[in-house]
């Protein structure tokens, strides 16, 4: 008997796991981020155009993805490992952000940009920040693109810090997210 319900629960598992991928709303890649750390003697300056966003329909939020691997130094002055040294790279390899983006607000009968605050939610180093901070919306039927920049203090996160870092930076790190956007996929 139960060699007979085996393949047919593998089939069952086998479809409903095709199927859920199916429904999986996918990333759009190549978006742009620029991380500044201040610093006591000027900032350090990290960008990436690799932060990946998706629009998740259930919660009404972006879904930001930065691989901490993809973050490259902006200028020559800004040592190469530091980013991946400050937020632990190695143990945590990405920064997780949320963006508060309900569909309906966006596209409330206006074409033109249009800047609302929303709840943003950033996980460092597994440690989970909420804030209310401007973000500035583009409308468009089949896409979301949108701007914002907010700051983080490692403080207020109690985030840890290698000590060779704690005498070369103040704590002040700012996020600036520049017409970044997710596009629907699905109905092309």
């Amino acid at each position: 008997m139960i060699k007979r319900l085996l393949p047919v629960l593998l089939l069952l598992l086998a479809t409903w796991a095709a199927r859920a991928q199916q429904n999986r709303i996918p990333y759009t890649s190549n978006n742009t981020i620029l991380i500044s750390m201040e610093g006591e003697k000027g900032t350090y300056d990290f960008s990436s155009g690799k932060m990946l966003v998706r629009y998740n329909e259930n919660t009404k939020k972006l879904e930001c993805l930065l691989p901490l691997s993809n973050l490259l130094p902006a200028n020559d002055s800004t040592p190469i490992a530091m980013v991946q040294e400050v937020f632990f790279a190695s143990r945590y390899p990405d920064i997780y952000l949320e963006i508060e983006a309900p569909v309906e607000k966006i596209n409330a009968g206006t074409r033109a940009r249009q800047t609302i605050n929303s709840r943003i939610f950033i996980n460092i180093q597994g440690i989970n920040r909420e804030m209310v901070r401007p973000v500035t919306f583009t409308p468009d039927r089949n896409m979301i693109t949108f701007s914002s920049s907010f700051e983080i203090r490692l403080q207020d996160m109690r985030l840890i810090v290698p000590a060779r870092y704690t005498t070369m930076l103040t704590g002040r790190i700012l996020f600036t997210i520049h017409n970044a956007r997710w596009a629907d996929l699905r109905s092309r």
